[in-house]
């Protein structure tokens, strides 16, 4: 979909909805935070401008990350990596609380950085607008941002699984949407 020299974006596998992506540093890194924060790594500048493209063909979107560190690899994959859909970030923020996470606010990518950069794992959710994050308070969830987003969209989790259900329908959908739409919209890759 997109690239850099040290960053890509691409269909995810298996997507939940039409337009759901990942973005992830080339190099490995852990968690966002730890690319964001390596001065030598171009992800938070990649992410800036493939969310203003992203934008313009799908609409608003939510950023979900399972954030990891080198002790404690607690998402499914432990390369750095986020989930781009394109819904509202509410109903994510609101069932992280339910399932008794309290979602902290924060200004910005540098506040996650100063926070969880290799200290603790953490779970993220931010739109254009809003950055929250809130670090496991249990044993949560297989793929627990997945199972997440899948109950917005009424997903059961058991079918949230990216390993399991495949929806090729799905990410040829996504893949056609952008292709057509960044041509007719002007977006660069």
């Amino acid at each position: 979909m997109a690239e850099t020299l040290g960053s890509v974006a691409v269909v995810d596998l298996s997507p939940l909805t039409v337009g759901h992506v990942l973005a992830c540093p080339r190099a490995h890194y852990f968690s966002a935070a730890e690319a964001i924060a390596d001065p030598e790594c171009d992800f938070a500048k990649f992410l800036d401008g493939f969310l203003r493209k992203y934008t313009q063909v799908f609409g608003r979107f939510t950023i979900l990350e399972h954030g990891s560190t080198a002790s404690m690899p607690t998402a499914c994959i432990s390369h750095a990596h986020v989930h781009i859909l394109p819904f509202a970030l509410e109903p994510i923020i609101g069932r992280m609380g339910d399932d008794g996470l309290a979602p902290k606010r924060l200004d910005s990518w540098q506040q996650v950085v100063d926070l969880y950069m290799g200290r603790s794992p953490y779970y993220l959710a931010a739109d254009g607008d809003h950055l929250f994050v809130a670090p496991p308070r249990r044993r949560m969830a297989s793929q627990y941002l997945r199972v997440v987003a899948g109950a917005v969209l009424d997903i059961p989790p058991e079918e949230c699984d990216w390993a399991v259900v495949i929806r090729h329908d799905i990410f040829y959908q996504t893949m056609q949407r952008w292709a057509v739409d960044a041509t007719t919209e002007g977006v660069m890759l």
